[in-house]
């Protein structure tokens, strides 16, 4: 918080003056700007909502910043997308084809096991279950943005989707907080998945946690994801990753390539549907210390159904603030059955006071008179 209020109104801003000094290395000292960028794995045809999201987050802060856009594609970008979104900022913009390698059924899947998959999956409505260029983007998302090329010369990514909305003014560099602070990882939504996608995921993490006891940090804190009624197992709680702020070098780290690569070996990503949010959440809380991992709660973003809006923000952000409990089981379809844990996520994870409860109030009570059994909290988050 005293790190916010000093570096605050736009003090690091391409219009504060510091131009000169932005990429000059002091001698034993880190830059003065991190070498950041803003990322999109981003299809032609989705153009239109890439130009909603690229406006709103220029407008609301690359403006005065200057990050430079990194645009990843399965294939080759159009001149007219080339055009469209080098317009909207001026920033530095790279277009870049994703591998074939990555971007591609590995050669130990058994595609007719994959093909059943599909089937299956689709049948019983788990989301975009049937597509086959969904398990590419998963997987992608998952173990390979990080190894791309063009990120070699930087550290850190924010990375962004094609319709989406940015509600609030940002009058800090994102960056520069989460390299001055030593955060590896940073969010604004912590919800429910949908947990008939990645059956085995869980089973598949603790075997990995079996096999390397070493690689987990010593101040990891994975009580948070695991439920005390349901034999300590995932609870499917996950960071959302449709925003997400991190450290590249975090990504690129011995203990997180050797988890994508044991789970990417046990073919989840094409036999289930695993998502890159879950993957993600489970690694950062196994190799990161929780005061590594930042809620950017002033943010103010929102993905199809799932919107965050800060509380007390009317003077800087377009949106009505929402409960802190908003988003938590937006995606799990009526119709699965998987269970829900006694508390929603963003709170397992907070902590302390977050999860005191109303005197007098209990679960069963409220879900009783028709309630979902997530009203009985003190804190709500607007205030």
């Amino acid at each position: 918080m005293a790190w916010l209020e000093h570096n605050s109104n736009n003090r690091h801003s391409d219009a504060a003056g510091q131009n000169l000094w932005k990429s000059v290395p002091t001698f034993g000292h880190k830059s003065a700007r991190p070498r950041a960028a803003l990322i999109s794995l981003v299809r032609n045809s989705e153009l239109p909502g890439l130009v909603q999201s690229m406006r709103q987050l220029e407008y609301r802060w690359n403006r005065k910043y200057n990050y430079p856009w990194i645009f990843f594609n399965e294939e080759p970008f159009t001149d007219e997308f080339k055009a469209a979104t080098q317009n909207l900022t001026s920033a530095q913009c790279y277009y870049e084809v994703v591998p074939t390698e990555h971007w591609s059924l590995p050669d130990w899947i058994d595609e007719g096991r994959f093909m059943n998959s599909l089937e299956y999956l689709g049948a019983i409505g788990v989301g975009k279950g049937w597509m086959i260029s969904y398990r590419h983007m998963c997987r992608w998302n998952s173990g390979f943005f990080y190894k791309h090329p063009r990120l070699r010369d930087f550290d850190w990514y924010w990375r962004v989707e094609p319709d989406v909305h940015y509600f609030c003014d940002i009058d800090y560099d994102v960056f520069r907080f989460m390299r001055d602070n030593n955060m590896k990882y940073g969010f604004n939504m912590n919800i429910l998945d949908d947990a008939r996608s990645f059956p085995s995921l869980w089973s598949r993490t603790r075997s990995f946690i079996n096999a390397h006891p070493e690689l987990i940090h010593p101040d990891a804190d994975l009580d948070w994801l695991l439920d005390s009624r349901n034999s300590g197992d995932y609870n499917n709680c996950q960071f959302f990753s449709n925003f997400e702020i991190g450290s590249l070098d975090f990504f690129r780290s011995e203990a997180n390539e050797k988890y994508f690569d044991w789970l990417d070996r046990g073919g989840g990503f094409y036999y289930e549907r695993f998502g890159d949010a879950p993957i993600h959440t489970l690694s950062v809380a196994m190799f990161v210390p929780k005061s590594e991992i930042w809620f950017f709660r002033d943010i103010g973003y929102q993905h199809d159904i799932n919107r965050h809006c800060p509380p007390q923000s009317s003077h800087r952000c377009s949106c009505d603030p929402t409960p802190i409990d908003e988003n938590f089981y937006k995606l799990v379809p009526l119709e699965s059955p998987q269970k829900k844990p006694d508390d929603t996520c963003i709170r397992q994870f907070l902590g302390g006071d977050w999860l005191t409860k109303k005197e007098g109030w209990n679960q069963e009570g409220e879900r009783a008179f028709g309630g979902d059994g997530y009203h009985g909290y003190i804190a709500d988050g607007l205030t």
